[in-house]
């Protein structure tokens, strides 16, 4: 694919920005505790520069310490001493030809009615010094952070201010009156020379929010004030809307560009578009005209270089996000963890893996499987100069991910197996053996140095009376096209799996009843995926027409249906076609102890480990397995 429209250079308030991509705003979690610049922190950030973006956004960062003393390990703007390490990190991104951007945001529990008016100017204050703060650093831009129902976004909100005041709602004047008043602070502490962008939620989605056609009436307000305008959606304080913020795996890509469309159409700045965009999303909306800049960060945490990759022709290489939302971490303000990624394990350990040594004497590595966790290693063994030699029973590369990616709501899996068979297959050194049993005799034949044991798993299925019957199948197989079920369905296991089969049977018109010993906040307690994608899936569930029945566990199969047994002992036949079984998985140990002693350096990884795996672990566990073999 050309990305001509990407690689169109922009001018932007008197400098050049290369190109139409700009790194959106997160939170790494990578700062100290009190929100001070840490070496982690400005390697993290220095890759994407690295990686070709135009514009590098330092994420959501506090303007004062209260908003600071409730959100820990982000960049701190109330502290005067911040500016030491905010040096550092625009000397990484300007080092590599990036523009140097921050978000300037401020979060509170309180309404804009409860501030008193010398509180209100505080607040506007606040943004104006960390602006001032941003100056120092060596920025060239600030975003300010007007949209998903924070604390400014809710000056401009029907549904949140009640002021009486000229900040009020009275009139679309005073609803501006607050962002208005707050820009001009902002420029006159930053000067004439820095960019402001402004983000703005394009729709807030929620019935009594704000909506497109004042959210285009507001920026045509403001935009005088602004050089560029960045178009999000939803509202955090609605949690039915966060999948728009933060689009998981089940809601489509570039969901969110249809808002900066019409912003475009309607206003004279640039429009920046955010949502769940790749490399070939982004040209298709500046192709179309949809947008003027393009914001994305998931898809630089899985990889950091896909603007260069697709610079040089090589956007096949490009690593693709499978928007999991692990990096957005399960309790971001109560418990914030450093970020990770499924599918790029160097994400957020950049500093520790900024240089992979090279093996200081070449090993043959056999690897036995050729799954995910099996794939990586692979990989990076080869790449480090190892001889890998990787044993595949069937006849494709991929393993379990071939079921992992075959149920309709897992497109992005589905991307991410065919990137990873294409790298292993293409990686130069690999020693690729389909169609292939590993015996023990096989391995030790080879006179590995190493082995690895990559085997995976088998579906679990307990040995219930009437489940060796023919109307009684395995999800995988269902989300593959084995097999057919009928019109009624009755899936055991409520899990993440069952529970995207169960939706995608609903979606295509089957009647569902989801089974589970489990009730289905216990089920989710578990953690088996972030809380943003278990969120969303139960949603869908429920709109999809998903009945569940938990406390219960299988009793039979008979041909009224499924029978099961509730925690007092009484019996209940739940009507059904077909019973599908999701009950989780269980390691290939036969294969793991058959192959297992062969030398001394064996390492057991992903599936066929004794807990349970997914493409996360499984991933993890290849590239440290790599890593260690020296």
């Amino acid at each position: 694919m050309e990305f001509s429209h990407v690689f169109q250079p922009m001018k932007l308030r008197g400098f050049t920005v290369r190109n139409r991509i700009e790194v959106s705003p997160a939170e790494p979690f990578l700062c100290t505790r009190d929100g001070l610049i840490t070496p982690e922190f400005i390697e993290f950030t220095a890759a994407m520069a690295k990686g070709g973006a135009g514009i590098v956004t330092i994420g959501d960062s506090p303007v004062n310490q209260a908003y600071a003393d409730e959100n820990h390990y982000v960049v701190n703007l109330a502290d005067p001493y911040v500016v030491h390490g905010l040096v550092q990190v625009t000397e990484a991104i300007h080092r590599y030809g990036a523009i140097a951007s921050i978000e300037l945001n401020l979060r509170d529990h309180r309404l804009p009615h409860e501030y008193s008016k010398a509180e209100l100017y505080q607040i506007i204050q606040d943004f104006a010094d960390s602006a001032r703060q941003c100056r120092k650093g060596g920025f060239d831009m600030v975003l300010v952070h007007g949209g998903h129902g924070h604390t400014v976004a809710q000056f401009f909100s029907p549904q949140f201010n009640r002021r009486t005041d000229e900040f009020g709602c009275q009139t679309f004047e005073n609803r501006c009156r607050f962002a208005c008043t707050l820009l001009d602070a902002v420029r006159e502490a930053i000067g004439p020379d820095m960019a402001i962008e402004y983000r703005i939620s394009g729709d807030e989605l929620n019935s009594e929010g704000v909506h497109l056609e004042e959210a285009v009436q507001f920026v045509r307000y403001i935009q005088d004030k602004i050089d560029m305008v960045h178009v999000s959606a939803g509202n955090l304080y609605d949690v039915t809307t966060i999948a728009y913020q933060i689009q998981p795996a089940y809601i489509p890509t570039a969901t969110n560009v249809r808002f900066a469309e019409a912003m475009k159409k309607a206003v004279s700045i640039p429009v920046t578009t955010v949502g769940s965009f790749n490399m070939e999303l982004a040209e298709q909306a500046l192709a179309d005209g949809k947008a003027d800049m393009v914001a994305m960060i998931r898809g630089f945490v899985a990889d950091p270089e896909q603007v260069n990759k697709a610079r040089l022709g090589k956007a096949d290489e490009i690593r693709p996000c499978i928007r999991c939302c692990i990096c957005t971490g399960d309790d971001p303000h109560g418990c914030p963890k450093p970020l990770r990624c499924s599918v790029n394990p160097v994400a957020g350990r950049n500093l520790e893996f900024r240089d992979i040594p090279k093996a200081k004497e070449p090993k043959k590595v056999v690897v036995v499987g050729g799954g995910a966790g099996g794939m990586e290693a692979a990989r990076w063994l080869a790449q480090r100069g190892h001889r890998p030699v990787l044993f595949e029973r069937e006849s494709q590369l991929g393993g379990t991910l071939h079921a992992a990616a075959a149920c309709s709501l897992k497109s992005d899996v589905r991307r991410y197996l065919d990137w990873s068979v294409r790298m292993t297959e293409k990686t130069p050194g690999i020693d690729i053996r389909l169609n292939t049993t590993a015996t023990r005799a096989q391995v030790a034949a080879e006179q590995p140095d190493a082995v690895i044991i990559a085997v995976g798993s088998d579906p679990f299925v307990p040995p219930v009376p009437g489940f060796d019957r023919s109307n009684v199948v395995l999800a995988t197989d269902v989300d593959m096209g084995k097999v057919k079920v009928g019109k009624r369905v009755a899936l055991i296991g409520a899990g993440l799996t069952g529970s995207e089969t169960a939706v995608a049977l609903a979606q295509e018109g089957h009647d569902v009843t989801i089974v589970d010993m489990l009730t289905i906040p216990e089920i989710d307690a578990k953690k088996q995926a972030s809380n943003l994608i278990m969120g969303t899936l139960r949603g869908m569930q429920a709109k999809a027409g998903v009945k569940d029945v938990t406390g219960v566990k299988a009793h039979a199969v008979t041909d009224e249906g499924l029978t099961v047994e509730h925690a007092d002992g009484t019996l209940e036949t739940i009507p059904c076609d077909t019973v599908v079984l999701s009950m989780g998985v269980r390691p290939r140990q036969q294969i793991v102890d058959e192959l297992s002693g062969i030398v001394d350096a064996t390492y057991i990884i992903g599936d066929c480990h004794s807990r349970a795996g997914n493409i996360t672990s499984a991933v993890r566990d290849g590239f440290f397995t790599a890593m260690n073999i020296e």
